[in-house]
């Protein structure tokens, strides 16, 4: 739970689920009920998987291809709402040919409920030692989503490129933000090797804040007791944060459902 939130306040939760070792449905679901999210952002997920974790949370849910998969089926990013979508596109950051992991997507939605719509843009760029790749890809990213909140896996650590051309571009690191004092903490994510009894090491997984926006909250969504059983969930920790426009609109939002 966090609490009442300001009207105009979107909570978006992102988390790499790694779909590929199986997907605890309940157990996900669970952690993300606790968050009371707008809007879900899920990496490395397959179709199957996020239409059964949309069904168990009550929620819509859009799914878009990322690569194929020799070992089992397609992965891809999927966006989940309790609202209603009233866009959702597919932007390709890096193309492969044999549609190999190297593919990278984002993922942009338009969710609408009583009052507000806002675009959201779920991505997931490329890791490891591509450091180059992460920045091409960002570039694209902000040229192809002005406005939007963007949440998902980086794959960098603050100030490394990727994140940094975000930030560069006019988004605002949502943890940063709230937590000035520790603006590289909130480690989300393990280092290869075993995930039990150690704590992650390195914040991988972010929500920007657009431009005119600003972060009400923001957390990694595990306290330390509960690392180990995160770890069996996946190799990254979710992390979830409450965004607003910098300046409240005046008008009063329409009553009504969405």
């Amino acid at each position: 739970m966090l609490g009442t939130m300001p009207a105009e306040a979107w909570t978006v939760l992102t988390w790499n689920v790694l779909g590929a070792r199986g997907l605890d449905v309940a157990r996900v679901a669970a952690v993300i009920l606790r968050a009371e999210p707008d809007v879900v952002v899920l990496q490395e997920v397959r179709r199957s998987q996020a239409r059964r974790l949309a069904a168990a949370l009550d929620m819509r849910s859009e799914w878009r291809f990322k690569h194929v998969s020799l070992l089992s089926w397609p992965e891809g990013a999927a966006v989940l709402t309790p609202h209603r979508f009233t866009a959702v596109r597919r932007l390709v950051l890096r193309r492969s040919l044999l549609l190999t992991w190297m593919r990278r997507i984002a993922v942009v939605a338009t969710v609408q409920r009583p009052g507000a719509s806002q675009t959201f843009a779920n991505v997931h760029l490329s890791p490891h030692d591509l450091a180059h790749s992460r920045r091409t890809e960002a570039r694209r990213l902000v040229a192809h989503v002005p406005g939007a909140v963007i949440a998902g896996d980086l794959n960098g650590q603050p100030g490394h490129r990727g994140p940094a051309d975000i930030v560069a571009a006019g988004w605002t690191d949502a943890w940063a933000a709230r937590h000035t004092a520790d603006p590289t903490g909130g480690a989300t994510n393990w280092t290869p090797g075993a995930r039990t009894g150690r704590p992650p090491t390195q914040r991988l997984d972010y929500v920007m804040v657009p431009p005119g926006w600003r972060a009400q909250h923001a957390e990694v969504l595990a306290a330390p007791a509960e690392f180990d059983s995160f770890a069996a969930l996946s190799d990254h920790l979710p992390v979830v944060a409450t965004v607003e426009p910098a300046v409240p609109s005046t008008t009063t939002p329409p009553s009504g459902g969405a």
